[in-house]
């Protein structure tokens, strides 16, 4: 490769971790948005009855033993149970990205001679 196709390649590799770096930690920068969405969510999830091909279907709160407030509990619960996971499963995969690029980097800058 041309030390120009070299030169354009870093600065996207830098790009990148700079847009990498930037967009990690979904659920720490948008925290007030994710409890606001769990809030709905629970409160919503107990009395919605899926429609399905117009089949006439009941809510969980229709069919369930629980009670509302059970319902609501236990839907917070799945919802942050969720939250908790994905927040570390895409941490897990932001780092190894991360670490990819900049063993290309290095790479990169090594050919180049900087």
């Amino acid at each position: 490769m041309s030390d120009y196709i070299k030169e354009k390649a870093l600065q996207a590799t830098l790009n990148k971790i700079e847009s990498n770096r930037r967009q990690s930690n979904y659920f720490i920068r948008n925290i007030w948005k994710v409890i606001g969405f769990g809030i709905f969510v629970s409160i919503w999830a107990p009395t919605k009855a899926p429609d399905h091909l117009g089949f006439d279907r009941k809510s969980a709160v229709e069919v369930g033993e629980l009670g509302y407030y059970e319902l609501v509990v236990i839907t917070a619960l799945l919802y942050t149970l969720v939250c908790f996971i994905a927040h570390f499963v895409w941490k897990y995969q932001d780092k190894k990205a991360l670490h990819k690029l900049l063993k290309r980097k290095l790479e990169l800058e090594k050919e180049l001679g900087i």
